[in-house]
């Protein structure tokens, strides 16, 4: 921000000059220690900036209104009279050298602007007969704070150059700005640049909402140090925010390819009169709501206005994302076909599930997405029917609106849930009810310990080896989880045949996913890991090593510290992306409220539980309170038990 005010101060001064051509040089000063030898001229660390224009200079308006805090000299640009100050904020002091005409008569000013006293030091003005009108500011003793974040290559602060002052150069008679790198003999110009990388590549676009004019400005930039998509929101076309577009933008997986196959960057600048208006005068943000609802004055919000560019955003990026969509999707496909059978059925309803994975995911990364997204539907399935169920009885007029409405519900309920037998489910509606006896409060007033649900869903100290399928009930925890390479229940990990280790740690639930090929001679028994923790109903006094993320997440390093066993008994390494579902659960206490939160798990809708995608453990989370998982084992089951003409209550 401090070399970009400068070279915004010095192009406004070129501006109020009125004469053409300006020249702005900015020169780079490196840290004099390391420019011994060209590789380390190449990697020397940046110490300041020296920026030389041959605008109007400090005359005495200009040199007044810099001695004034907050000043409006420049109001009518946008300027809000503090951007001199990130000089001081990011270097010591900054020098300035000016030599300037007043009343016919060339002048040369210089001073010293620095954090102490008035913040001008050793100023002089004096006569400079027959020189040339030229202004220096040079930055200097960049901050130990600032200084490791500033980028070493010429061409990387050019094209931060680039993002920050685009509007300005692409103005019809910009100043001829050179980049300058004195050590390493190099440069850049930046009207060379514009003119054979990026001038034919810049579309405007002009919108409209609620009376407010927003232009858009598109630009490919094809410079190979932009790597990231941008929205910048801009005010007084100079940028005050600058806002990451992948994830709002569907199919911005890395680099575009532009109909002539060249990889670009795309950046989309917005300029609009509420924008002027809102800016804060540290020019870093603005004070316009951030929320997407309509605003007490019913004026545009700021989250409102994102809406309208991200819609122009993707008309413009339609020819060029299109191609990303269509590998995605085909590679999904692949994996499906492969793989994911259990996907195929709901893939139509997991679009924007879809939009956020890369072309080149991997296997395990594609079923995690689609897990995220197949558990997503269910619970807004869930919803949608409880909202139909629940909606008062059609009238004539609305029947047959109702009747579309029921029909499409049920046709999407019958490409998630498979119907099962009829002869299993009286048994599920049996198990069901059990179940929620067990957790009901004793006689006593205590309740029953987390064994005995352990039990119902799994028989304890057994193995998948020792128990017939009618006798498990995995399907109340998650369906998937019955079919399976190898289960063990209260057992130690080193018991668990798919693995060796030396741990005697005993998860309550330990499943391993089928098997899949890991090299061309070798096979790993399993393609993911299922982690079970029980945790008595209703407890709350958890000490801090009975904390249940962390055991956990204890699971999941020692098993990563053993290997895994093949069919014939070889050990091989356990792959280092190897996925891992976890489920907690337990009752939803104060304990677990804050234990969840700080593991920054995200609340289920119906608030009875927690889920989230942990990256340091290639890990999905999820915590599931008892009542939620009686409340989702019977809603899941429901259309079955009504079917059948089942009673409320078998037992």
């Amino acid at each position: 921000m401090p070399l970009f005010e400068a070279i915004v101060n010095s192009i406004q001064a070129i501006e109020d000059t009125g004469e053409k051509p300006g020249h702005i040089d900015v020169e780079i000063v490196r840290d004099a220690a390391n420019l011994f030898s060209e590789t380390e001229r190449n990697h020397a660390d940046v110490s300041g900036f020296i920026v030389t224009d041959n605008g109007v200079g400090f005359d005495e308006a200009n040199f007044g209104a810099f001695n004034m805090s907050d000043t409006t000299f420049k109001a009518a640009r946008g300027g809000k009279g503090i951007g001199r100050f990130t000089w001081l904020a990011a270097f010591d002091s900054a020098e300035v050298d000016s030599t300037f005409r007043s009343n016919g008569t060339t002048m040369h000013r210089r001073f010293r602007f620095c954090p102490r006293g008035s913040g001008i030091e050793d100023a002089s003005c004096v006569s400079a007969a027959d020189s040339l009108r030229t202004t220096t500011v040079r930055l200097i003793g960049f901050k130990p704070r600032y200084q490791p974040q500033c980028p070493k290559r010429l061409e990387t602060i050019a094209a931060y150059i680039v993002e920050e002052l685009l509007e300005y150069l692409i103005s019809p008679q910009p100043p001829q700005i050179v980049l300058r790198d004195a050590p390493n003999a190099d440069s850049i110009d930046f009207l060379n640049f514009f003119t054979t990388e990026i001038a034919s590549n810049i579309e405007r676009k002009e919108l409209e909402r609620k009376g407010e004019r927003i232009q858009v400005l598109h630009v490919r930039l094809y410079s190979p140090h932009l790597y990231e998509h941008r929205l910048y929101l801009c005010a007084h076309e100079r940028v005050v925010t600058r806002e990451r577009l992948t994830g709002h933008i569907p199919h911005l997986a890395g680099k575009l390819l532009d109909l002539e196959g060249n990889e670009f960057a795309y950046a989309a600048y917005v300029n609009s009169g509420i924008l002027d208006s809102a800016v804060k005068p540290d020019r870093t943000s603005f004070t316009l709501s951030d929320a997407s609802e309509e605003t007490l004055d019913g004026g545009l919000s700021l989250g409102q206005l994102r809406e309208v560019v991200y819609e122009e955003c993707k008309r413009y990026l339609a020819p060029f994302t299109a191609p990303v969509a269509e590998k995605k999707r085909a590679r999904v496909q692949q994996f499906v076909d492969a793989e994911g059978a259990m996907y195929r059925p709901i893939l139509s309803r997991l679009d924007t599930q879809i939009e956020e994975i890369d072309p080149e995911a991997s296997d395990d990364e594609i079923d995690r997405q689609l897990y995220e997204g197949y558990h997503k539907l269910q619970t807004s399935l869930r919803e949608e029917g409880r909202k139909l169920l629940e909606s008062p009885l059609p009238t004539d007029t609305d029947l047959e609106q109702f009747e579309e409405q029921f029909n499409e519900y049920f046709e999407k309920i019958s490409e998630v849930n498979h119907a099962d037998l009829a002869r299993y489910v009286c048994h599920r509606k049996a198990i069901i009810d059990f179940l929620q006896r067990q957790l009901e409060l004793r006689d006593d007033g205590k309740y029953s310990r987390e064994e005995r649900v352990h039990s119902i869903i799994f028989p304890r100290g057994k193995t998948s080896n020792d128990v017939f399928f009618e006798e498990h009930n995995l399907w109340l925890l998650d369906e998937r989880l019955a079919f399976h390479v190898f289960l063990s229940s209260d057992q130690s990990i080193r018991n668990a045949k798919p693995l060796k280790s030396r741990s005697a740690k005993e998860p309550d639930i330990l499943i391993f996913d089928k098997a899949f090929a890991f090299s061309e001679t070798s096979e790993v028994p399993f393609s993911s890991i299922t982690i079970i923790e029980f945790k008595k109903p209703q407890r709350n006094d958890y000490s801090q090593k009975e904390n249940p993320f962390v055991q956990v997440a204890k699971y999941i390093d020692l098993i990563m510290e053993g290997t895994a066993t093949t069919t014939d008994g070889r050990p091989i390494p356990i792959p280092q992306n190897l996925p891992f579902y976890c489920y907690i659960v337990c009752d939803v206490t104060p304990a677990l409220k804050e234990w969840s939160r700080h593991f920054e798990l995200t609340p289920t809708p119906d608030l009875l539980g927690y889920f989230g995608y942990k990256k340091a453990y290639n890990a999905y989370f999820e915590v599931i309170s008892y009542s939620k998982l009686v409340a989702d084992a019977e809603k899941r089951n429901k259309a079955f038990f009504q079917k059948l003409g089942l009673p409320r209550k078998l037992l």
